[in-house]
């Protein structure tokens, strides 16, 4: 039995049963991945996070997340790890039951911290292709070291990546396929002072390989001119956004907006009571901080009706 169970161990989930064990609840943070720390820890690890409040030179994706694992262990909190959430639904006595592949949890209140994106989305032009070279997360920098290095996209992990990658590399350039990138300015800016070349307005439009069928060489066209050109490349890096996961928030009868992401009231509880959801499967601003936040949120809001009025043991 435990007052309040969090489905996912990603910043919001680790801040949220950080928040609920500093409070004394008995607490417990189920997480389907091997490892803790969510997005920053699985798919940029060795990324420098600069828009992080309290680390005004950055901070690593994967120290972030051995930090706020850390704190959350300290605070008392019980975790699982490799254990996937298949349902939550209405046990007895007003409680809720959390069910996963292996076991049955009894909580009183249930916070939803599962992030909205975990597929990253694959260029169409590569689905027939399986070379190594093609990546969609960043295991080990060393990979890119002296390479020629295409990234393709304009959102903040693109470019976060290339200013990353700069210094290892040979030769980097990024294809945003818009006209303006919908990174940060200030990290675009960054990019282009260190000689980064940014081709806006550009998609990849063929793929060439060498005879041992190895991707070597990308065509790219300028969308309004037509305007092609052959790009060499040792190793093709994919930042175009990810999949929406909805199974498990339909498979629960969570009610949705239109983009997939759980429809929350003021308190952060879900259309089934006692249940709370925070962090990017809440569909509002897509940030760590915003993540970390919501989780103290809807740790809070729980705490209070587990406990009423709350300063009554």
């Amino acid at each position: 039995m435990y007052d309040v169970v969090v489905v996912g161990a990603g910043p919001a989930g680790l801040t949220a049963v950080t928040n609920t064990s500093l409070r004394g609840l008995k607490s417990l943070v189920i997480e389907k991945q091997e490892i803790p720390g969510g997005l920053p820890r699985i798919l940029y690890p060795d990324k420098i996070i600069r828009d992080h409040p309290g680390f005004p030179v950055g901070i690593l994706g994967k120290e972030l997340s051995r930090m706020l694992f850390m704190q959350a262990m300290n605070a008392g909190a019980e975790i699982r790890l490799g254990e996937e959430v298949l349902k939550v639904v209405k046990g007895q006595h007003e409680l809720l039951e959390v069910r996963t592949v292996e076991d049955k949890y009894q909580a009183k209140r249930v916070i939803i911290c599962t992030g909205i994106y975990d597929i990253p989305r694959k260029l169409e032009i590569l689905e027939d292709y399986a070379g190594a070279n093609v990546h969609y997360k960043i295991e080990s920098p060393r990979i890119f070291e002296k390479k020629r290095v295409l990234i393709v996209g304009g959102g903040d992990h693109a470019f976060d990546t290339a200013v990353q990658l700069k210094d290892i590399t040979e030769d980097i350039i990024v294809v945003v396929k818009d006209r303006y990138a919908k990174a940060k300015e200030n990290t675009v800016k960054l990019a282009e002072e260190l000689g980064i070349r940014v081709l806006y307005n550009t998609e990849i439009v063929r793929i060439l390989e060498d005879r041992r069928g190895k991707l070597d060489r990308v065509q790219v066209a300028d969308k309004e001119t037509g305007g092609k050109e052959i790009l060499t490349v040792d190793e093709l890096f994919i930042a175009i956004g990810f999949k929406p996961t909805r199974r498990f928030l339909e498979d629960n009868s969570f009610e949705l907006r239109e983009k997939g992401a759980v429809k929350v009231q003021r308190n952060l509880q879900t259309n089934i009571k006692g249940v709370f959801a925070a962090g990017d499967v809440t569909g509002e601003v897509r940030v760590i901080a915003t993540a970390c936040a919501e989780g103290i949120v809807a740790a809070v809001h729980a705490f209070e009706e587990v406990k009423k009025p709350y300063w009554l043991r």
